[in-house]
């Protein structure tokens, strides 16, 4: 008989070494897709806060963060014996901005600068409100005083 008991004890081992294998290939698969998970889930909420960042910028013009990039660079000199750690990182923040917005500005193209603001109507007409820029009037004011 104990050629009988023996091919199906191991038999029986082979079978709970496969289930065993199997579980464990079962168990690291629920891990790796766990952490795959929570990894999208942290790339989610990059991702998220980068769009809340872009629409929050999205309404500033290239004026006002041409003027926060000289504001963070003055404030990182003013405040470098506070934070001495964090100035210099302050400063290249500041002379970024001011060369994306400073690049923005001179090759951004001719986008209107109007784009965005909504169009005024009054009794069911569109008003014209685009009178002379500053900048406009500037030179029509030094063409003036230099035909004298």
């Amino acid at each position: 008989m104990p050629d009988h008991g023996e091919p199906r004890d191991r038999l029986e081992r082979e079978i709970n070494e496969i289930l065993r294998t199997s579980s464990n290939f079962h168990a690291a698969q629920r891990r790796k897709r766990t952490r795959q998970r929570a990894f999208n889930d942290i790339l989610v909420q990059v991702s998220a806060r980068q769009r809340e960042f872009m629409r929050a910028i999205g309404g500033q013009s290239l004026s006002q963060l041409m003027l926060l990039s000289f504001l963070i660079i003055l404030g990182s000199f003013f405040f470098r014996s506070i934070v001495p750690i964090a100035w210099p990182w302050l400063m290249y923040a500041g002379v970024v901005l001011f060369l994306a917005t400073f690049t923005l500005m001179v090759f951004g193209g001719g986008r209107n600068p109007m784009a965005g603001v909504p169009r005024q109507y009054w009794r069911g007409r569109e008003m014209e409100l685009g009178g002379p820029t500053l900048s406009q009037r500037l030179r029509r004011w030094w063409a003036g005083l230099t035909r004298r």
